[in-house]
């Protein structure tokens, strides 16, 4: 062919319909079986509707308007608007107020800071790369609808690279106080790194000098109390620096506990994505489940999937200014997909793909383009930024004799993206001559004994030293013991089934084909949140799928012959104000009753605030407790953080109480 057709027919190359690659289960563990709870997504039924795009770290899980159901804020990040869903006994969700359109979104989080009933919002913004350092935006509600405050509130002043903010009472004088975990400071910034406000019980802010704090690296936190002295404790980290506990003191001041609480070998841990606090053996304190894995920014660079049995490559290599190739083989065209790169900066740009040595160029395929082997022979000058694909002529030796040799290069001339992405279709083997990174490392489990984390991980299944991004706990089925929900990030361009992790007395097992993942796209697992959505006594699941995924809706429906055997009683348990006006955060609750086969005393705990984080925060006042088969609770006591107590005795099993006002 003349190199002249050779361009005309590439200017003019022909979209191919290639089938919905579906991700394979590759996981060696027990299949759902009768007396195990398995899940169903309803999420069009549900009505929560979203837009592909970039989570960040899971929804925000509040009641805002107080009427006993979960509602919920989620983040879309950079192209879409904040979203407000109210939920309902029915398990359905009506679209509310969007609180704001601005870009760089990172997280969310609620909680009553001016005491007056009404829950209120505050939203974290990141500062384009330390180039505008952006405050946090305080949204106050009244009468259903949220007002933005952020001037007003003294907030305005202190902008950060904003990534996490929390509502706390850091001086345990019964307002809430406000912390914000900020990304590394650029040159310009003339601020602290991390930034505490105390509330003056007035509607305003007042920055509070705090050293330590102040100077923390990391970008996400999950409040804690580990020693209850009723001031807040910290557990800070990310993907780039190592985990660190953080005991709160008086006067809003904090010290490092890390080498108090954590093993030897564990007090430099990185690649921290998510946290998730629970009692997993019922001796009344908090355990740990740290999910670990690597950041977008982490995995760009030199990261491929190569699936043979669907003939697939996915490349992912940074987006500075680099050059980098690989070889591959195929045994006769092969098809280029989902060609992509993640915008750095206002100026767009395209990377465009030239083909041999032909002066033609295409547009990165994001749908599939097929190529033969004669349209791309021979090599054109690597100078501007973009791909380069090359075919090599046939295999002359080896296991891949006969087979047809390429090559794809990419070059950027400067730091154009966040990331690179390429997929090739028609790969039998691949070559590179740099080694492909490992994007797995082991997710760890944390017991507390007397005040000390052991490492018990030993007990987590192979699935979870993958890249795993999130994890969420709950008891799913009722049984008395909390368990765990772990996301996996999955291959780089197909979404894995996620971690279901069932807990019997402390030790785990790992149920696969639960339904709680929706697979056969090209999303990943972020994060989410664990709750009972229609009432009916069993923890449901909202998941968040990151890069440009949707939210999705799973209901629980646990076995029925376990419910009609009575082996799956709950109770839940509206926490409200206490009598003197301190709102929920905070509020320990205890429940005591008798196991029904052994006639033993039970005790189960749960602290008001979020079980789990990454960028946000949830507020679960709503507090669900499985009792397996016990039918009636001996008593329910209630906590909140100035020391008012209320109780209940004699409570019978499956029924919803509001404790508090």
């Amino acid at each position: 062919m003349s190199k002249k057709r050779i361009s005309e027919h590439i200017i003019s190359l022909t979209l191919l319909t290639i089938p919905t690659i579906t991700a394979m289960n590759i996981m060696h563990a027990v299949a759902a079986q009768p007396m195990t709870p398995f899940f169903k997504e309803v999420t069009e039924k549900s009505q929560l509707s979203s837009f592909p795009a970039w989570k960040y770290g899971g929804p925000a899980t509040v009641d805002l308007n107080r009427d006993g159901s979960y509602d919920l804020l989620l983040t879309n990040h950079d192209q879409w608007p904040t979203q407000l869903f109210y939920g309902s006994k029915e398990g359905t969700f009506t679209a509310g107020q969007h609180l704001l359109g601005q870009a760089d979104v990172h997280g969310i989080s609620a909680g009553d800071y001016n005491q007056n009933g009404e829950v209120d919002v505050i939203i974290t913004l990141g500062g384009g790369n330390g180039t505008s350092p952006q405050p946090p935006r305080l949204f106050k509600q009244h009468q259903g609808q949220f007002i933005d405050v952020t001037a007003e509130s003294g907030l305005a002043n202190m902008g950060a690279r904003g990534r996490s903010a929390r509502w706390l009472d850091v001086d345990n004088d019964g307002d809430l106080d406000l912390i914000q975990i900020n990304a590394e400071k650029m040159v310009n910034e003339n601020v602290p790194r991390n930034l505490l406000f105390i509330n003056q019980g007035n509607g305003q802010f007042v920055y509070h000098s705090s050293p330590l704090f102040e100077d923390i690296d990391a970008e996400k936190v999950l409040v804690t109390q580990l020693n209850d002295d009723q001031y807040p404790d910290l557990i800070t980290f990310n993907a780039y620096s190592a985990l660190q506990i953080w005991l709160g003191q008086a006067e809003g001041q904090y010290i490092n506990g890390t080498s108090q609480y954590l093993p030897p070998h564990l007090q430099d841990i990185e690649f921290v994505t998510a946290v998730a606090q629970t009692d997993i053996d019922n001796d009344g304190d908090v355990d740990l489940y740290l999910a670990r894995g690597k950041s977008y920014y982490q995995i760009a660079n030199n990261a491929l999937s190569f699936d043979e049995k669907l003939t697939r490559l996915d490349i992912r290599d940074e987006g500075n200014k680099s050059q980098d190739g690989i070889r591959f083989t195929s045994k006769g065209p092969i098809t280029l997909t989902d060609f992509y790169h993640f915008p750095r900066g206002p100026k767009l740009i395209k990377l465009p793909v030239f083909i041999g040595d032909t002066p033609a160029r295409i547009n990165p395929p994001q749908t599939p383009v097929m190529i033969s082997p004669e349209l791309a022979v021979g090599k054109t000058s690597i100078d501007m930024s973009g791909w380069y694909l090359q075919y090599l002529g046939i295999v002359k030796q080896g296991q891949n004799l006969g087979q047809h040799q390429w090559r794809l290069d990419w070059k950027l001339n400067d730091n154009l993206a966040w990331d690179i992405r390429a997929s090739i279709v028609g790969v039998t083997s691949v070559q590179p001559n740099w080694k492909p990174q490992e994007l797995g490392v082991d997710d760890i489990l944390l017991l507390n004994d007397n005040g000390r984390f052991t490492d018990i991980s030993s007990r987590l299944p192979p699935q979870s030293k993958d890249n795993n991004w999130g994890v969420i706990s709950a008891d799913f089925d009722n049984n008395s013991y909390r368990d765990f929900f772990v996301y996996r990030f999955g291959e780089l361009n197909q979404r894995t089934e996620d971690i279901l992790l069932l807990n019997n007395q402390g030790e785990f097992e790992q149920i696969i084909q639960h339904g709680a993942t929706t697979l056969g796209t090209q999303a990943h697992g972020d994060m989410g949140a664990a709750f009972d959505m229609n009432h009916d006594g069993f923890v449901d699941i909202i998941s968040g799928d990151d890069d440009n995924g949707q939210w999705h809706v799973f209901k629980n429906r646990v076995n029925h012959a376990k419910s009609i055997e009575g082996k799956s009683h709950f109770i839940n348990i509206n926490v409200g104000y206490s009598d003197s006006g301190i709102d929920p955060i905070g509020a320990k609750v205890v429940i005591n009753y008798q196991h029904t086969e052994d006639n033993k005393p039970v005790t189960q705990t749960f602290t008001v605030g979020s079980v789990s984080a990454a960028h946000s925060q949830s507020l679960m006042n709503l507090v669900h407790f499985g009792l397996g088969a016990t039918s009636v609770v001996n008593s329910i006591n209630v906590t909140w953080r100035d020391n008012s107590q209320l109780q209940q005795h004699n409570i019978t099993a499956d029924q919803w109480l509001q404790m508090g006002n």
